[in-house]
């Protein structure tokens, strides 16, 4: 599948795509080492692979299923990416029924932002699962409840020369209390 778009601004997916390459190939996109590290600014494997410069590596995740033994990749996804439940549970027999290694790629990657991934073909892509917690959806804020109200428009009256003046007098009336009872107890 290639083509996969990425909205400006995402955050809170999580993407998941199953490896069909060899182990030293997808240890290589593991440690994301350049394709041709003499040249400055080369692609880097993810980037290759996924079709987009400038990416985020340090929120992608390559690595074989089996270093999850004990927890799997559905739990994996909820634990330690806190993806949605339902989200996962849609998909539950095909992350069980997956072998080899993968590729987990949060939004963050992408630096929010707007992408066209022309992904490697050898990236199936598996699915996309939200994050809990994050909802980044817009917000209309033209609503007559959003807009301002009138007690909010009524600038607040500035303090009057005579209160100023009592509340000077409270502290300087309250210090003097507090001098005269330290004077008392030092010479008591």
């Amino acid at each position: 599948m290639s083509g996969l778009k990425i909205a400006p601004g995402e955050a809170g997916r999580i993407r998941l795509f199953a490896l069909s390459m060899s182990e030293s190939e997808a240890k290589a996109l593991a440690t994301n080492i350049s394709s041709v590290p003499e040249i400055d600014g080369a692609r880097s494997y993810q980037e290759e692979a996924l079709g987009a410069d400038g990416l985020d590596h340090a929120h992608i995740e390559v690595f074989p299923i089996k270093n999850l033994e004990g927890l799997g990749l559905a739990d994996y996804l909820l634990e330690g990416h806190a993806a949605l439940e339902i989200d996962v549970k849609r998909d539950l027999q095909k992350l069980s029924a997956l072998g080899g290694w993968v590729m987990i790629v949060l939004s963050k990657a992408f630096r929010g932002e707007e992408r066209e991934l022309a992904l490697d073909p050898r990236l199936t892509f598996i699915g996309s699962y939200r994050q809990d917690g994050v909802d980044w959806a817009p917000v209309d804020i033209s609503a007559k409840a959003a807009a301002p109200s009138e007690a909010s428009g009524k600038a607040r009256k500035p303090m009057s020369d005579a209160r100023i003046s009592g509340m000077v007098a409270t502290a300087v009336l309250l210090f003097l209390a507090a001098f005269v009872v330290v004077f008392v107890m030092l010479a008591g």
